[in-house]
This record gives C-alpha cells, sequence and structure tokens, in this order.
C-alpha cells in the first residue's frame, strides 16, 4: 500500500513539474534530451521510427481496445472489459481537457512527420501507457509472468521516445504524459476483477495460515 502511495506521489510530483514548462530547468531538460535524441537520426531509422510511433494514434489504440474489450467479454471478465475500455476513454478525454488548459504549442522545428494539436501532455505517451500497461496488468493477473509487465512498460517508453525522435513533443511532455498515465494505471488497476483462480489460491494460504 505503501509504495503504490509513493509510485502516486511521484506521478504528481512530475506531472506537476514539468507542467512549468517556461520554467529554465525543464527548457534545459528539454533542449539536451532532445537534441541527444534527434542526434540518433539516419535515413534507415527515421524510416522505422515513423512507422513505429504509429502504434500511439488515437484509431490504432481504439482498434486494440475494443478487440481486448471482447476477448474479455468472450472471458466472461465483465468488469475488465468495462475498465479497459473506461481506461482509454478517461484517458483520452482527459488527455484533450489539459491540453487545451495549458495550450503548450509543438516544436515547429525538425520534424519529421505533422501533427496538430497542442503539445503537454504527449496524448500518445498519455494514452499509449495507459492502454499498453493496463492491458498488461489485466494480462499479468491471469498468467503472471513478469515479461508481460515489461512489454507493457517498454513498448510505450519507446513510443514516447519515438514523439521526439520525430519532432511532434517536447520531452517534458512525453514525461509528464507517462506520469498521469501510470497514475490511472494504478487507479484503474484497483477496481480490476481478480481471476477465480487467484482469488481461491489466497482464500487457501490465508485459510492454511489460520490453521
Amino acid at each position: 500500500m505503501k509504495k503504490s502511495y509513493i509510485v502516486l506521489s511521484l506521478c504528481v510530483l512530475i506531472f506537476v513539474s514539468f507542467a512549468f514548462y517556461e520554467s529554465s530547468l525543464v527548457k534545459s531538460f528539454d533542449l539536451t534530451v532532445r537534441k541527444f535524441i534527434l542526434g540518433l537520426r539516419s535515413e534507415w531509422l527515421n524510416e522505422i521510427v515513423v512507422a513505429f510511433t504509429h502504434i500511439g494514434d488515437a484509431k490504432v489504440l481504439a482498434g486494440l481496445c475494443l478487440l481486448g474489450a471482447i476477448v474479455l467479454i468472450i472471458m466472461k471478465q465483465w468488469r475488465n472489459s468495462f475498465l479497459l475500455f473506461g481506461s482509454i476513454v478517461v484517458s483520452y478525454g482527459l488527455n484533450l481537457l489539459v491540453k487545451n488548459m495549458i495550450e503548450r504549442e509543438r516544436p515547429m522545428d525538425l520534424r519529421l512527420m505533422e501533427e496538430d494539436g497542442y503539445s503537454f501532455p504527449s496524448g500518445n505517451a498519455m494514452v499509449g501507457i495507459t492502454f499498453y500497461l493496463f492491458a498488461a496488468v489485466l494480462i499479468y493477473q491471469r498468467y503472471q509472468k513478469r515479461w508481460i509487465l515489461w512489454t507493457g512498460v517498454l513498448l510505450p517508453f519507446f513510443l514516447g521516445v519515438s514523439r521526439v525522435y520525430v519532432g511532434v513533443h517536447y520531452p517534458s511532455d512525453i514525461l509528464a504524459g507517462f506520469a498521469f498515465g501510470i497514475f490511472l494505471v494504478f487507479c484503474f488497476s484497483k477496481l480490476t476483477a481478480k481471476p477465480i483462480e487467484h482469488r481461491d489460491s489466497v482464500n487457501r494460504n490465508n485459510t492454511n495460515t489460520a490453521l
């Protein structure tokens, strides 16, 4: 429980800190990290990253979410299906709300692709990590394999890096999006329905302990 509060508090701190993107500290951070990532560009890598960054597009996430929700319904996990769908709706809605409140303009130079809308926080990072990490949590609850959680973390991480690489976001946009998304994942994870096998195992352990 204490670890959860620490993570949630850290997410809030990171988001609030980067919301002051006009501060000299955040500007220096953005300049340094962006310069490093853009310095990795090459012709062959550009094509790969431009293609990869689309895994965070709204249409892709919506399609995967709908597919995942249907699979969960087939598995009779109605609550988790509703939560998975709800997580992406809530994340997308809050992202638009915050973007229109803060109104940070996107980087205008060195773009490999065009994007519209405001920059902070990154929608691909925020909605992407909300969906991929929460989906990984749901799968992990059933199969208990750590690589599932690592996939849910690393996939949106590289998605975030790709958004800086293609020139449509600042690094602070990405980290703020991650922080907000992880916060939402923690909240939704508390509402999930645990698999029956897992509950039975916990009950047996509790019974054995009592004996």
